[in-house]
């Protein structure tokens, strides 16, 4: 019997100010790239179908990136009110017009995560095409992280929902939660500081 097509839509949560970095972090070099190109290319060699930024409108320097990566306009979901938190991310992305109708799953990946490992972000897609109806996330020594997969359904809920953030969120749905287990730390740490991006930086 042949599985159910997946097609696989990533937000790339990137609207966050940076405060502690003191720069917008997807700008920083990685190997030879910036996060940002090293993230796009690393979602497309795992299969994405289609990637969507989150940004904040006024980071003109993230603009041009994206332009510059190829994206326009129309390839990139504005949240014009960032200080709400990374969920009036996820919300903006629920409610985005621009998704490619044929996506069965969203992955919510942070904009501060390219340490994460391309062999940990195939096993989440094969997780998610073998689990097509359950949330999808990697789990390190039993703590749940990210990026996370979430099915269709589950994606456009979050649109209105009124709960605080996606951890709550998914912890009322326990019950459809599938934790992977993985060996990469890198699912658990984000690049808050300059420390933090010395400490991965390739």
């Amino acid at each position: 019997m042949n599985e159910a097509p997946v097609a696989f839509g990533i937000v790339i949560l990137a609207a966050g100010a940076s405060t502690r970095m003191g720069g917008c972090k997807l700008l920083l070099p990685w190997g030879e790239k910036t996060i940002l190109t090293h993230l796009l290319d690393q979602w497309r060699n795992a299969g994405a179908t289609q990637i969507a930024p989150v940004i904040d409108p006024s980071n003109q320097l993230l603009r041009k990136a994206l332009a510059h990566a190829g994206f326009s306009p129309s390839d990139w979901i504005e949240n014009r009110s960032p200080q709400l938190g990374m969920f009036s991310s996820l919300q903006e992305a629920s409610r985005w017009t621009g998704w490619i109708s044929t996506l069965t799953h969203w992955i919510i990946s942070l904009g501060d995560q390219p340490h994460v490992q391309i062999s940990t972000l195939r096993l989440l897609l094969d997780a998610a095409r073998k689990n097509p109806t359950r949330i999808c996330q990697p789990s390190l020594h039993g703590r749940a992280a990210h990026p996370i997969v979430l099915p269709r359904s589950n994606f456009r809920e979050l649109a209105e929902n009124d709960i605080a953030d996606l951890r709550t969120y998914i912890r009322t749905r326990e019950a459809f939660r599938f934790r992977l287990p993985v060996e990469d730390a890198g699912v658990s740490e984000d690049l808050n500081t300059p420390e933090d991006y010395a400490r991965w930086k390739p």
